[in-house]
C-alpha cells in the first residue's frame, strides 16, 4: 500500500492512527466533551488558526491514503480507533500485535481484490477491442496489414517502403481506444528513428506496408503491442494501441559485400580493358636454316607481355560490385 509523500513521512510519528503503533499520546491531551454535546457537530476549521490549518491538512492526507484502499473499509469504525489513541480518557481495543495481524489480513485483501479488478479490466479491454476492430473492418477506407493491424491512408506517397533491417525516421502520436494521449513525437518537436525490427510487432508490420513521405492512422491489437503486460500506469494490460505515423525517412540498408564474389567480376573486368598481346613473329623464310633460332625468342617475348591480372588496380571495385538495384 503506497501512501503520499507527507503520510509516509508523519506516519512514524503518528503510531496507530491506523491501529499498528505504540503508546504515544499528544503533548497535550484533548478535553472531554460533556455528555451533552457528544453528538454535536464538530466546529468548522478555522483555517486562518495555524493548528486547525495542519491539523486539516494531516486529515487530508490521511484521507487520501484510506480513499486508495481498495476493500470495504467501515469509516466510523477508523475513527473510534484514532480517538481511542490519541484520547488518553478512552481505551484502545486492540493490543499493537493483533492490530499488525490485522492489518496484514487487510494487505492480503487489498491484493486479492487488485488482482481480480486487473483481470476483469484485462477482459474487458479485449473484449471492447475485438468489437471495436470487427466494426472497424467495414469501412471500405480501412487496410489491414498481414499480422492483423488496421490502418486508413491520411497522406498517400510513392516513396519506397522499409524492410525489415533498416532504419526508419517517423512522426507520430500514440493513444488509447478512448483517447487518453500517451506519447507524441510532434508535440516535443523531434521526430524518432530507430531500426524497423527494434519496436513492438504491430509497427514493424505496419512500416512494412508504408512508403517514404505516406502517413496513416493504425489500430494495432494488443497481441501485437504489449499484451497482458501493458505498461503500466501509462498503457492499461490488453491495451489496443492507435497510431498516428508519418514515415518521414527510409535509411535503406546496405547490403554487405561479398569478396569473393567481386574478384571473378574484377578479374573479368580487367580483362576487357588490358591491350592485345603483341602479334607472333612470322615464322623464318624457307631458304633460312631451320636450325638457326630466331632473333628474338618467343618464350622471352611472352615473358615482356604482362598478364591481364596485373591491370586490376585500373579498376575501381566499387564500380564492378555496384548493385543491380542502384544502377
Amino acid at each position: 500500500m503506497k501512501f503520499k509523500p507527507i503520510f509516509g513521512a508523519l506516519l512514524p510519528f503518528l503510531g496507530v492512527l491506523v491501529a499498528c503503533g505504540g503508546s504515544q499520546k499528544p503533548a497535550v491531551e484533548p478535553a472531554v466533551a460533556p455528555a451533552d454535546t457528544v453528538a454535536a457537530q464538530p466546529a468548522k476549521a478555522d483555517l486562518n488558526n495555524p493548528t486547525d490549518r495542519y491539523s486539516y491538512a494531516l486529515g487530508m492526507d490521511l484521507g487520501k491514503a484510506v480513499a486508495n484502499i481498495n476493500v470495504p473499509l467501515n469509516i466510523p469504525v477508523l475513527m473510534d480507533a484514532i480517538l481511542d489513541q490519541v484520547d488518553s480518557n478512552r481505551s484502545v481495543l486492540m493490543t499493537d500485535s493483533v492490530a499488525e495481524s490485522a492489518l496484514q489480513d487487510l494487505l492480503l485483501q487489498m491484493q486479492k481484490k487488485k488482482e481480480a479488478d486487473d483481470k476483469a479490466q484485462a477482459q474487458k479491454a479485449l473484449d471492447e477491442q475485438a468489437k471495436f476492430l470487427a466494426e472497424n473492418a467495414k469501412d471500405t477506407a480501412v487496410k489491414t496489414t498481414p499480422k492483423g493491424v488496421q490502418y486508413r491512408v491520411l497522406k498517400d506517397a510513392a516513396g519506397i517502403s522499409p524492410k525489415t533491417g533498416d532504419k526508419v525516421q517517423v512522426h507520430y502520436v500514440g493513444a488509447l481506444l478512448d483517447g487518453t494521449e500517451f506519447d507524441n513525437s510532434v508535440k516535443r518537436g523531434e521526430p524518432l528513428e530507430f531500426p524497423v525490427n527494434a519496436v513492438i510487432e504491430g509497427w514493424q508490420d505496419l512500416l512494412q506496408v508504408m512508403h517514404e513521405g505516406m502517413k496513416v492512422k493504425a489500430w494495432i491489437p494488443s497481441g501485437l503491442a504489449y499484451g497482458e503486460a501493458g505498461v503500466p500506469p501509462m498503457i492499461p494490460a490488453n491495451a489496443m494501441l492507435v497510431f498516428e505515423v508519418e514515415l518521414l525517412k527510409v535509411y535503406a540498408e546496405v547490403p554487405a559485400i561479398d569478396s569473393a564474389a567481386i574478384a571473378p567480376a574484377v578479374e573479368s573486368a580487367a580483362s576487357a580493358t588490358a591491350p592485345a598481346t603483341e602479334p607472333a613473329k612470322t615464322a623464318p623464310a624457307a631458304d633460312k636454316p631451320a636450325a638457326k633460332p630466331a632473333d628474338k625468342k618467343p618464350a622471352e617475348k611472352k615473358a615482356e607481355t604482362k598478364p591481364a591480372a596485373e591491370k586490376k588496380s585500373d579498376v575501381k571495385p566499387a564500380e564492378a560490385a555496384k548493385p543491380a538495384a542502384k544502377k
